[in-house]
């Protein structure tokens, strides 16, 4: 009889395991990929993103660059823009291997999408830095993004990025540092992502906040894309889950009565 209940108390822990996981992986965050605008429609290349985006579970996320270095939104900070991949007027980043601006190397098209964020205005000189900022009470645990194009030139300088991860007063609860782009070559980045993530962050994240620490002061900029922000959320099982657990804990308690019956 103890094993029995040892047994079936083990598989009954297993069930419910396996349905919190699904459920909070269910209603994790999507990622903001920069094909729509906030409010669902085809962006407009060129055209500024003043509005924020919403987030699963409640919330939003603002994007914009800190010109005067205080890590709020206020007068004077602008709105990164929408580009559209492809050659035109005004560019993101430039393909080395093509020879051309605003495409991604060979095999990466499709990460890249139809548009990406950069900063207004030229490439010259190093942009503000780029903040990301939550308007959410939900606990943001884990997150990631893309900066595209981290390379360097032997006349110009070299390309690097600081990702930081600041609470309410601007303390820094995290950092990571993105390869240093030397050249005009894959290893450097060249029209390619480095993909940066977080996990397991502390209590209290409120920004993200992305610095220029290269040695080029001309002919950079900032191409952002894919940002997940992935935030915690109360792991309940949802009503079709929990009528799954109920077939499962069934099926558990017939098995089991049959092997007793059986050893006997």
């Amino acid at each position: 009889m103890k094993h029995f209940q040892k047994s079936m108390g083990s598989s009954i822990a297993a069930l419910i395991g396996i349905l919190l996981i699904q459920s909070a992986a269910s209603r994790a965050a999507s990622i903001i990929d920069f094909e729509t605008t906030p409010s669902g429609g085809i962006p407009t290349d060129d055209a500024s993103l003043a509005n924020p985006y919403s987030i699963d579970g409640g919330g939003t996320v603002q994007f914009f660059f800190d010109t005067n270095r205080n890590n709020i939104f206020d007068s004077g900070d602008v709105f990164p823009v929408f580009e559209a991949a492809g050659q035109d007027g005004t560019d993101g980043f430039e393909n080395n291997q093509l020879v051309i601006n605003d495409v991604a190397r060979t095999g990466f098209g499709n990460e890249l999408g139809k548009f990406f964020l950069r900063q207004p205005g030229s490439l010259n000189p190093a942009p503000a830095p780029f903040l990301i900022r939550y308007d959410t009470i939900q606990a943001i645990r884990a997150f990631s993004g893309e900066i595209w194009d981290i390379d360097g030139a032997t006349s110009l300088g070299t390309e690097q990025w600081r990702v930081d991860v600041l609470n309410s007063s601007n303390s820094v609860l995290a950092t990571i540092t993105s390869p240093l782009g030397v050249n005009a070559s894959a290893s450097s980045l060249d029209a390619l992502p480095w993909v940066f993530s977080f996990t397991n962050l502390p209590d209290g994240v409120q920004k993200i906040r992305l610095t220029f620490i290269g040695s080029k002061t001309t002919g950079l900029g900032l191409a952002f894309n894919n940002f997940s922000p992935t935030f915690a959320v109360a792991a309940v099982p949802e009503p079709a889950s929990l009528v799954l657990l109920g077939l499962g804990l069934a099926s558990v308690a017939g098995d089991a009565v049959r092997r007793r019956k059986r050893a006997c």
